[in-house]
């Protein structure tokens, strides 16, 4: 066969895929409708128990959960607004030998984006790249949305940004940040542009 044909994909689906893939749609409808925007997130000991039960990778489970509560509406103004300061946070959890430090708010008039600080402990132990598969959960008597709008860092050493809207309150009392397990499917890696050309500084 030459490279211009074409042979199509064998496809078997059959009545028994159909009716499951029905059930299936109409229960993500009714979650949605349920959800209605709002945040819906089973507790760790379920998606623990989940993700094992049901073989699926407990961080894609958190990214699939986070979808269950997505609106049609959008949820982030078009503008961060602005710049009003700069709100101390300074909370620090150390878990497996890796610093986690919530450090600061950048406050803006429509938004807040919050800083994270992973620092892994210095060790002569090789444990590979850090990936952190996480997005912050934040739980206070007001509704708030977050997604991730940064990262930077080295093998030991990463710093995170997570945008929030409404913008955080600069009273923190009764306000409760975490991080949970959250990372989208990927069936193709990321695209890449490699730099590898010799660079002269005059």
């Amino acid at each position: 066969m030459g490279w211009s044909e074409f042979q199509l994909v064998p496809n078997r689906y059959n009545d028994e895929c159909k009716k499951i893939d029905e059930c299936i749609l109409q229960l993500l409808h009714e979650r949605k409708v349920l959800a209605n925007g709002k945040r819906l997130i089973p507790p760790q000991e379920i998606r623990q128990e989940w993700a094992e039960r049901y073989s699926i990778d407990e961080d894609e489970l958190g990214w699939f959960l986070h979808t269950l509560n997505s609106e049609a509406r959008p949820v982030f103004p078009n503008e961060n607004g602005e710049l009003i300061g700069v709100l101390p946070i300074m909370k620090t959890t150390i878990l497996d030998g890796i610093t986690y430090t919530l450090t600061h708010a950048i406050q803006h008039k429509n938004v807040s984006i919050v800083h994270i600080e992973i620092k892994m402990a210095d060790t002569d132990e090789d444990i590979g790249m850090l990936r952190p598969h996480l997005m912050l959960e934040i739980a206070t008597s007001q509704e708030h949305h977050v997604r991730k709008s940064g990262a930077r860092g080295s093998d030991r050493e990463i710093s995170l940004q997570f945008t929030v809207s409404p913008a955080l309150p600069d009273q923190l009392d009764g306000v409760c940040f975490s991080l949970t397990p959250y990372a989208a499917p990927r069936e193709q890696p990321p695209r890449e542009h490699v730099l590898n050309k010799e660079i002269r500084f005059f």
